[in-house]
């Protein structure tokens, strides 16, 4: 499979995933809160109802002058009706409707009734395109309805779920725009990990390949002439040697580049800093003759003692060393040197060499990576030294920054701790 693709595939996978559980999560609330309110609406309007019921059945009895009909004068009918004017009062005497309330819906030709219900029990009715809640009782052998027209509370109750229903909708479009942007994050650094693993394999391919070459084509000499004597093989057997030693290098460099990001313990000692100068300077002064380039260390005056891995500190110094010497052309410049900066000793590494090409500035840490015009010009190295540095660079909190031009020559910045943790 392509790398797109695993990415790709990864991403829909991220996606769905988030999208899923954002789904199921507002489903479950969407639901949890639809319900809750509509348990809250009925069950006021059923404790109206029941409180409406108990307020006909406890009302005290008026006495009226004059005729009134029978009904009434049995269920000791009030007047006014202590009826509250949503509510709907329907009473049955002798199978037959003797009162309704006044109301918009239903009067005493046409009216719904409740059915199959126990006394008390609140009932759901639907007439003629109109919901109700009602409860059903006696008092003085008449048979009493109470009905509240629900249509405003089931038109809430849609309108809540409809508002809901684009809420939930639109907060998927939204959790799918974010799963995105975050499934991209999540995966940017693995995709650039898995480009540096394609790098680093290509790159080591490419590094232990030329001498593993050589060493082939030196023992097929050397296969074919057998019979010859060692000293007039010397050079093959030198040749074979040399590369042996280079491929040796490598796996020690890899070795340590390895043991450098697993064990990130670091020994402090106390070190003068002209001491830890010296002690670099005059190696690469003499090698600078040798060459016949202009070497230059610039320090502090004033002795300043401090808190270093002395030995991590070095190897980063002869790494930045040894680069701006082997990069540097015969008659050119390197300079090095060391400033007080309150908590920090800034050192700077400057050469007038080859320089860094600038689409190829951001992999010069990747581990075996060098640039095509180094490989060009057989500069012998691994790749690796620049890979290392960074790492110990990484355990002893120093920052690195640096500045290339190509064809001008590289700088390269350290800000180091005085106190090392």
């Amino acid at each position: 499979m392509k790398k797109k693709d695993i990415f790709y595939y990864t991403k829909r996978k991220i996606i769905a995933i988030s999208v899923s559980i954002v789904f199921v999560c507002l489903l479950i609330f969407a639901v949890i809160t639809q319900i809750l309110y509509q348990s809250k609406v009925f069950n006021d309007i059923d404790k109206q109802l029941i409180r409406q019921e108990h307020i006909i059945l406890t009302m005290p009895p008026v006495v009226f002058n004059g005729n009134m009909p029978r009904f009434a004068d049995e269920l000791f009918f009030r007047n006014p009706m202590p009826i509250v004017q949503e509510f709907i009062v329907v009473v049955y005497g002798e199978e037959t409707v003797q009162f309704i309330s006044p109301n918009p819906y239903f009067n005493g030709e046409n009216f719904p009734y409740i059915l199959n219900a126990s006394e008390g029990e609140i009932q759901k009715i639907r007439y003629k395109d109109h919901d109700f809640r009602g409860i059903r009782f006696k008092l003085n052998g008449y048979d009493i309805e109470i009905f509240k027209n629900v249509d405003s509370e089931l038109q809430s109750i849609n309108q809540l779920r409809n508002s809901i229903t684009i809420g939930l909708i639109s907060l998927i479009v939204i959790a799918v725009l974010l799963s995105a942007i975050l499934a991209s994050r999540i995966l940017k650094p693995v995709r650039e990990n898995y480009d540096k693993q394609v790098f680093f394999v290509q790159d080591a391919s490419h590094e232990m390949r030329t001498p593993l070459a050589v060493i082939k084509g030196k023992l097929e000499i050397l296969a074919n002439s057998w019979d010859v004597n060692i000293d007039s093989n010397f050079e093959h057997i030198s040749k074979i040697m040399s590369e042996v030693v280079g491929l040796e290098k490598l796996n020690n460099n890899l070795l340590l580049l390895t043991k450098e990001n697993i064990d990130l313990n670091i020994s402090v000692t106390k070190v003068s800093l002209s001491t830890f100068i010296e002690g670099i300077g005059d190696f690469y002064c003499d090698l600078a003759e040798l060459q016949n380039k202009e070497f230059q260390v610039i320090k502090p005056e004033e002795e300043i003692i401090l808190q270093w891995d002395y030995d991590k500190v070095k190897q980063i110094m002869v790494i930045l060393l040894e680069n701006a010497f082997k990069y540097t052309r015969d008659d050119g410049k390197i300079f090095v040197s060391f400033k007080d900066e309150g908590k920090y000793i800034r050192i700077i590494v400057k050469d007038n060499g080859i320089g860094i090409k600038e689409e190829e500035q951001e992999r010069i840490f990747d581990r075996f990576f060098r640039s095509s015009d180094v490989r060009a010009k057989n500069i012998s190295g691994s790749g690796i030294g620049l890979s290392l540095l960074k790492s110990i660079s990484k355990s002893l909190k120093i920052t690195v920054k640096f500045t290339s031009k190509y064809g001008e020559g590289t700088e390269f910045k350290l800000l180091v701790p005085k106190v090392m943790k």
